[in-house]
């Protein structure tokens, strides 16, 4: 009884390390974790699923580095405060639709952002500025706002 119980002690911790290793954290069992609601941007009746970028880590980071950005799908950036907020494409990796938002409208929109070219130097990116002041700012894949008619004074709705 006693050999079993080692071994099975023994697996388990194998089983642990694997699970470490393979994704780069240890799991948890917590019984008390609810799933995360996916937060949703509704404009004209098409819903846009977001990742939220609600921290100023998160709000730096972006989505640079991405590969892609699933089709229909962006991220948008809450703020505390409405100002003119500067974007910028460095690390961003795909062009995008940049949608400037005032509460529940769209005041200013970016089309095709484009990402940095090759050996472009930082100080050379361009700033993209709304031309009113936003509290939130919506990236999508270049091109959305045109093939879904969005347009400046739309009104959005965000669902979480």
């Amino acid at each position: 009884m006693k050999k079993f119980l080692i071994q099975f002690i023994a697996l388990i911790s194998v089983i642990f390390g694997v699970l470490a290793y393979s994704t780069g954290k240890l799991p948890s069992f917590s019984s008390t974790s609810t799933p995360s609601k996916e937060t949703q941007v509704i404009i004209k009746n098409i819903i846009i699923p977001v990742e939220l970028a609600d921290t100023d880590e998160k709000r730096k980071k972006g989505l640079g580095g991405r590969e892609s950005l699933a089709s229909n799908s962006g991220m948008l950036f809450v703020y505390q405060k409405v100002d003119h907020f500067n974007f910028w494409m460095k690390g961003t990796k795909i062009p995008l639709d940049i949608i400037w938002i005032r509460e529940d409208t769209i005041i200013d929109i970016t089309k095709n952002a484009l990402p940095p070219r090759e050996g472009q130097k930082d100080e050379d990116l361009p700033i993209y500025t709304p031309k009113e002041q936003a509290d939130k700012v919506l990236e999508v894949n270049a091109g959305f706002t045109d093939s879904n008619g969005i347009v400046v004074g739309d009104k959005l709705e965000i669902k979480k």
